[in-house]
């Protein structure tokens, strides 16, 4: 694995409400997740208090020299310039990789920008990937003093990142160089964390890889038969079978005797016998011990708001808080038509299917709705799937979020973009 630093002139303690910092950071945890050991390069004032930062097992200095926003050469320039490049040496000895931020763009980095070019030359076996967080045309490239010519040219064994792919031929343009010199890498979002996710319900979603899935859906019931399972697992196997990644987890609490084992072992069955793997079809009670009688609240709206799809089949409800939950979660909600209290309280937003009930739908009184399906249960199940496909593709706030779920995550974008551009040198 590569060697690979992260370069900042980040001083004090961490601000998450600086977005240069939030960008830095999520480099960090991505090189973490991936099982590196990045070394963090900062300013002597800086105090790492809180995750990311505090993970890195080495963090290097460079000495705090007089910066401004705008073009200044000050009275020891030529002392503090020297003073940077020797310590910059220091900083970067032994990498392959520097990741740096706005070092080429900021007049505040003047001195990184300067004393990063002159190792650079001297050791071409350091390779360097410049994050710039503006396209703007930098004023040092139209500034003529005679100090900052070195900064007009191409920064030696480099390429420039950039977050948006539309750009290139305009940050190409403003930096001089090539536009296959510009590298597009988006912004990636810290799933977890920017949802407040507890802890539990983040480790369960690595574990099972769930950022990554199309269609996500989650079913919190103790596991009598009125619940009828059977219909999400029939309906997501059939999205599968869609061409759609999918993850159902069933949070089965208080289901440890009886009856409702034995129904977990058939539900399993139906899984397994459908097609859904360990990873797609979950059972809150089997990974994790401490759930098998009470999942916290917390994870369970954790789960509601990660997931797309909502499906309640149940044949017998009073009100059914979980509906509501999974309403208020942006879920799309996929009801029982045969339970008419279900329309009456839920009004025509969702979409209603007909899953049977212990009401006679003609009276409104004690009975029982059967509903066969023709030709099976799986092609019913299977049009089901199609209208929820419909939804995800064509509703354009479910659309939009699992595309930023499933392409801007961490591990999204590290394994697509930026990691292929740790091994992009020869040598």
């Amino acid at each position: 694995m590569k060697t690979v630093g992260v370069l900042t002139d980040f001083y004090g303690e961490p601000d998450p409400a600086y977005s240069l910092c939030r960008v830095a950071g999520n480099q960090l945890k991505m090189l973490l997740r991936a099982g590196y050991k990045p070394v963090l390069i900062a300013d002597q004032a800086f105090c790492p208090t809180s995750y990311p930062w505090d993970a890195v097992e080495e963090i290097r200095y460079l000495p705090g020299l007089p910066r401004w926003n705008e073009i200044k050469i000050h009275e020891t320039w030529n002392e503090d310039l020297a003073k940077m490049t020797s310590a910059m040496e220091s900083a970067v000895s032994g990498l392959d990789i520097v990741l740096t931020h706005d070092l080429i763009y900021q007049p505040a980095q003047l001195l990184h920008n300067m004393a990063a070019r002159a190792v650079a030359k001297e050791h071409p076996e350091i390779h360097w990937l410049h994050l710039i967080h503006s396209a703007t045309t930098p004023a040092i490239l139209s500034s003529r003093d005679a100090y900052l010519r070195l900064a007009h040219e191409k920064f030696p064994n480099s390429f420039i990142l950039f977050p948006n792919e539309y750009s290139i031929p305009r940050v190409a343009r403003n930096f001089h160089v090539e536009e296959d010199e510009v590298k597009c890498v988006h912004h990636a979002v810290d799933w977890c964390e920017s949802k407040k996710y507890e802890e539990e319900t983040a480790q369960l979603i690595d574990a099972k890889r769930m950022l990554q899935a199309d269609v996500i859906g989650c079913y919190p019931i103790r596991l009598d038969r009125g619940k009828q399972v059977e219909f999400p697992i029939r309906i997501f196997a059939q999205l599968k079978r869609l061409w759609k990644s999918v993850r159902l987890v069933i949070v089965d609490f208080h289901s440890t005797g009886g009856d409702k084992v034995l129904y977990r072992k058939e539900l399993h069955m139906l899984g397994e016998r459908l097609g859904l793997s360990g990873d797609e079809l979950i059972f809150t009670s089997e990974y994790k011990e401490a759930w098998e009688v009470r999942v916290p609240h917390e994870v369970v709206m954790d789960l509601m708001d990660l997931s797309n799809v909502y499906i309640h089949p149940s044949r017998s409800e009073t009100y059914s808080l979980t509906t509501q939950e999974a309403g208020i979660s942006r879920s799309f909600l996929v009801l029982n038509r045969d339970f008419p209290p279900t329309r009456s309280i839920y009004g025509e937003w969702p979409v209603y299917f007909q899953f049977g009930s212990n009401i006679d739908a003609l009276t409104g009184l004690d009975g029982d709705t059967h509903t066969e399906y023709h030709p099976s249960v799986e092609q019913y199940c299977y049009d089901i799937a199609m209208r929820i496909a419909y939804e995800l593709k064509y509703n354009r706030v479910l659309a939009e979020e699992a595309f930023l779920r499933k392409n801007r995550n961490l591990d999204s974008i590290f394994r697509n973009e930026l990691e292929p551009l740790l091994y992009a040198f020869d040598g």
